[in-house]
């Protein structure tokens, strides 16, 4: 895909707690290379990309420069300590971004499996629609519950879908957004929702069932033996 948009900023989000994983998953082996490393490397291998922002917990971001430099990533500008919520760590590194970015790229640093042509697709989008956002079908029935764990009703499964990373914005949309939430104490479970309340449509880009999010050891098992077929574990 030819790049047409003059400067794309990515912000790797990777300042989160390891609650659900027992530890850091970010420093989780994945094989030859940690979590930390497939995510950075797939951003700083893909074209569409020309700076790289990691947002780190602070006790984090010491390890995250040795890795930066002992695997010489070229595109990290910036290694940010990250807020105390998921949406303070975005904004702060949407602060970090140079002044000549046009389109940020917002990214989970637990998603390692994110493909180079994702990542072009979802930047090409963003620069045509203003916002766009990789995401996948649901397979599966989806029920709503009552409070005691019951379900109540069945939500058309042809209509939804789970939106997933990355979510690539044009950088005034996304900081306006931002700012927007924050002076108003809206709390939104991705970026989408900020722009979306703003009355903005995000355009999304279907891949298919292997850029997980590790949240639970068993995803662990589950990524490598994505990267083993894929040859790279």
């Amino acid at each position: 895909m030819e790049k047409d948009i003059p400067f794309v900023s990515a912000i790797i989000v990777a300042a989160g707690g390891a609650t659900r994983m027992g530890m850091n998953k970010m420093l989780l082996d994945l094989g030859s290379k940690n979590v930390f490393e497939r995510t950075v490397e797939a951003f700083e291998e893909c074209g569409a990309i020309d700076e790289i922002i990691v947002v780190s917990s602070k006790e984090n971001t010491a390890r995250y420069r040795e890795l930066v430099r002992a695997n010489t990533y070229a595109k990290v500008t910036a290694i940010v300590t990250g807020g105390a919520t998921r949406q303070e760590s975005v904004r702060i590194g949407l602060g970090a971004c140079s002044k000549s970015t046009e389109l940020v790229a917002i990214h989970d640093g637990a998603r390692p499996l994110i493909k180079k042509d994702t990542i072009e697709k979802t930047v090409g989008w963003a620069g045509e629609y203003g916002a766009a956002a990789a995401a996948i079908r649901s397979r599966d029935s989806i029920k709503t519950i009552d409070d005691e764990g019951f379900a109540v009703g069945t939500v058309d499964r042809d209509k939804t879908i789970l939106v997933q990373t990355p979510q690539v914005f044009k950088r005034d949309l996304i900081v306006q957004a931002h700012e927007k939430a924050a002076a108003e104490g809206f709390s939104g479970t991705d970026d989408c929702a900020l722009v979306e309340r703003m009355g903005v449509r995000v355009k999304l880009v279907f891949l298919t069932y292997f850029n997980i999010k590790l949240t639970v050891p068993d995803d662990l098992a589950l990524a490598k033996a994505v990267l083993t077929v894929r040859g790279k574990l």
